[in-house]
């Protein structure tokens, strides 16, 4: 008797957690869809656009020797900030 009602309130609780999973992943499902249309909104936005355009320029300057020695002055500079 007490067994059986141990039994019963451990899968009212298994039960209740599975709801709570389930809830918390339609919610994830729903901010997740939600993040992806903000995100392509931005891209077809002029500010996004600007900064698609930009950074596929930068990619495409990656391995110039200017963008190179930039890179490296301003990743000191930061070093030398945080220590």
């Amino acid at each position: 008797m007490l067994i059986d009602k141990l039994l019963r309130q451990r899968r009212l609780a298994v039960l209740q957690l599975a709801e709570q999973g389930q809830q918390r992943q339609k919610l994830l499902h729903a901010q997740t869809w939600l993040i992806q249309q903000r995100g392509k909104a931005f891209i077809g936005s002029a500010p996004g656009l600007m900064l698609s355009f930009t950074a596929g320029a930068l990619f495409q300057l990656r391995h110039n020797s200017a963008v190179k020695t930039v890179r490296s002055l301003v990743g000191l500079r930061w070093l030398r900030l945080w220590l």
